[in-house]
């Protein structure tokens, strides 16, 4: 069994919550998750880096959720012209840069993939508790 949601949003700080609240709506609709709260965090941390670097120039960025019968697929699409995402170094003393962190020790699995034509899609995986493998069966 597989849902799909899906929503865009216009690329400002406004809508950072926005998207989180669309992200938890849609795991309400589909029975709730015990892991609500690190998809919530990284819906947060994904669309806030979609707005700050991903979406100049006020673009749009589209939050997808697929949940799949093992795991969850949670993915930003932004219309950057760059493909990377930076992860700077951790430093105790930085007032930033720790968003892929902590998305990185919250998700089972996660990457990039570039969108055709121009733009980015970063996404992350949550394996379901009923799942009978280490790794997500959903990454792209």
């Amino acid at each position: 069994m597989r849902h799909l949601a899906q929503q865009i949003f216009s690329a400002h700080p406004q809508t950072v919550r926005a998207a989180r609240d669309f992200a938890v709506q849609a795991l309400d609709s589909w029975g709730g998750c015990r892991r609500d709260d690190d998809i919530r965090l990284c819906v947060s941390e994904l669309a806030g880096n979609a707005v700050q670097h991903g979406s100049p120039d006020g673009r749009t960025y589209l939050v997808r959720l697929v949940r799949h019968q093992y795991c969850l697929h949670v993915e930003v699409h932004d219309s950057a012209r760059h493909f990377a995402v930076r992860i700077p170094p951790a430093s105790p003393n930085a007032e930033a840069g720790r968003g892929m962190h902590i998305v990185q020790e919250l998700c089972d699995d996660w990457g990039v993939q570039a969108l055709t034509g121009k733009g980015k899609a970063v996404w992350t995986c949550f394996r379901r508790p009923e799942a009978h493998t280490s790794r997500c069966s959903c990454t792209p």
